[in-house]
């Protein structure tokens, strides 16, 4: 094997840093949840953010 890279070191040639573009999940989805249960709040119907919990019907901040 003619690897020339140090013990331990990383190697190179791996994936490219991400561009600009990439979009994904926000870092952090606590500010989302429900204050009394924790559950995540799901859409109305209408897509609309809920106004209750789905799970123990406390009211959810927008």
């Amino acid at each position: 094997m003619s690897d020339t890279s140090p013990a331990g070191a990383p190697a190179t040639g791996g994936d490219p840093a991400p561009s600009a573009d990439a979009v994904g999940d926000p870092v952090c989805w606590l500010d989302r949840l429900c204050p009394d249960c924790g559950a995540m709040p799901s859409p109305d119907e209408d897509g609309a953010p809920p106004q209750t919990c789905w799970r123990c019907g406390a009211a959810v901040p927008s």
